[in-house]
């Protein structure tokens, strides 16, 4: 699966800054790798911005627009991609000037909840555009200045300011720090709205409650996974990598902090359920990706140059068209209606906390959850898992022991994610006990992976449609696998003893 065709993808990362009355762009010349900086561009843009009726994207950082005039004109999507960083995908014109392209829709179905677009506001800015280009030629980055003219609605008074953005081209971080310091010596800040849109409709955004209590600690942690769940399902739409895992773990970490604190909330088990559906239909896309990547590092470890190119034409064979079937499921799930079902459930769950209405302690009661209940379920989690990781040591076949310690991994993630929700309440005991968590989950995942590489190993061996050079070296490769994966548990009980000692503060 890939982008259509018409779509194009950048990644910008710019600095906005306001520009008081009076105030002008400072001199430019002597940055550090500057040669020359041509007389300012003159542009006129147009842009027309749209949204939910209850502005979902903005909200989530993402902005829609249709924008004439300037160098690259067309249909923009702008996602949050880090500091002072923001990836643009990029789609044509066209004809239709009032409808946004299905595509582009279509990438933000699950952040806009299915909902229709309508325009938000409309921008006009005259923009004076100067170039910093270095001694052969290249624009290191843009240094804008921009007279914005933003209208609501038909007949509405239109808001007007001026602000300066700083895009690197070919330069790097240093030249936009440079910049900044010419800035800040001219007394120009940078600016409190992220985008023009932002700054257009900042006071028709929902002012920020702060809920007290473990109440407000699970809204925060949910809201924030929630945000990374919508930002990581537009990745996987747009078939980028890594996009699966970083859904699948926002989805694992939201179903564990509901299972651990389902009780003390009243949380609907359904929910849980839906989560952990969502996740089974991601889950093939992201192990064959993992697989793949991992089973072609391994054949740098077979020593024949021959075995080495029939096995990474035999890998690539088995892998390429399960993950594009797998690709596609994928997507139909997050196309279908209880997939858009179970985010509406997160929002109303969310609202909740922050209303005191979730479960059947309704009103006073949810917010008055004791933190000494939540530390009682971390505790239940961790006799779990150390149950777990003693019967791994007493498995009578590898079949049994394999299963039992993927058991335990599953119980070392639902407990970390415990503790990530509990950190505001215990901030140094639980990021002393999270970094001991992070060399035990590595150790569960190496093992886990070396279980399904080598299930995947005899099931090529199984098909015809290998040499002997290669199925020689499927074998070679299988052994190792095997060999990583005794190495893991040889070293699991110490593991979990150091990863358990670190967060018992927790529950005491």
């Amino acid at each position: 699966m890939t982008m259509p065709p018409r779509i194009d993808t950048v990644e910008e990362s710019e600095r906005k800054y306001t520009v008081g009355h009076g105030q002008q762009l400072p001199d430019l010349s002597g940055l550090p790798g500057v040669d020359a900086h041509p007389e300012p561009e003159l542009q006129q843009l147009s842009a027309r911005y749209y949204d939910t009726d209850d502005l979902r994207l903005l909200r989530a950082g993402i902005t829609l627009r249709r924008r004439e005039g300037g160098h690259d004109a067309g249909w923009h999507t702008k996602l949050p991609a880090g500091t002072d960083t923001r990836t643009e995908v990029r789609f044509p014109l066209g004809d239709d000037t009032d409808r946004p392209p299905a595509e582009l829709l279509a990438l933000l179905r699950g952040v806009r909840r299915a909902r229709p677009v309508t325009l938000a506001a409309a921008l006009n800015t005259q923009r004076w555009r100067h170039r910093l280009i270095d001694e052969e030629g290249r624009v290191l980055a843009e240094v804008v200045v921009d007279d914005v003219s933003a209208t609501r609605e038909e007949g509405s008074e239109p808001q007007q300011w001026r602000e300066i953005e700083v895009e690197l081209a070919s330069g790097g971080t240093e030249l936009l720090d440079a910049v900044e310091e010419r800035l800040t010596e001219a007394g120009i800040t940078r600016a409190p709205s992220p985008s023009k849109l932002h700054r257009a409709l900042a006071d028709l955004l929902p002012a920020e409650e702060q809920v007290p209590g473990p109440a407000g600690h699970l809204r925060d942690y949910l809201r924030g996974e929630l945000r990374t769940l919508e930002l990581a399902e537009i990745g996987v739409r747009r078939d980028a990598p890594d996009s699966v895992h970083s859904m699948r773990k926002a989805l694992r970490r939201i179903r564990s902090a509901l299972q651990t604190y389902a009780g003390t909330f009243a949380i609907d088990d359904g929910l849980v359920e839906e989560l952990r559906w969502t996740g089974r239909k991601l889950s093939p896309s992201r192990d064959l990706e993992v697989q793949w990547e991992r089973l072609v590092g391994r054949i740098a470890e077979v020593p024949v140059e021959a075995q080495r190119e029939a096995i990474r034409a035999r890998v690539d064979e088995y892998f390429s068209a399960r993950s594009d079937a797998a690709r596609l499921e994928a997507v139909a799930a997050l196309d279908s209606d209880r997939y858009a079902a179970l985010l509406e459930a997160l929002d109303t769950l969310i609202d909740g906390l922050a209303a005191g209405t979730v479960g059947s302690g309704a009103g006073r009661e949810a917010r008055q959850v004791r933190p000494k209940d939540l530390d009682r379920a971390l505790a239940r989690l961790a006799k779990k898992v150390s149950r777990r990781v003693r019967h791994a040591g007493e498995a009578a076949t590898h079949a049994e022991r394999d299963e039992i310690v993927h058991r335990a991994r599953k119980g070392a993630k639902r407990m970390r994610y415990a503790i990530e929700v509990l950190r505001p309440l215990h901030r140094k005991r639980a990021e002393r006990a999270l970094d001991h968590f992070d060399d035990f989950q590595d150790l569960l995942g190496e093992f886990q992976d070396s279980v399904v590489a080598r299930e995947h190993l005899l099931e090529m061996v199984s098909e015809q449609e290998h040499t002997a050079e290669s199925s020689f070296g499927l074998g070679i490769v299988y052994q190792r696998e095997l060999e990583v994966g005794e190495e893991q548990v040889a070293h699991l009980e110490r593991a979990w003893k150091r990863a358990r000692r670190a967060s018992k503060p927790l529950w005491r």
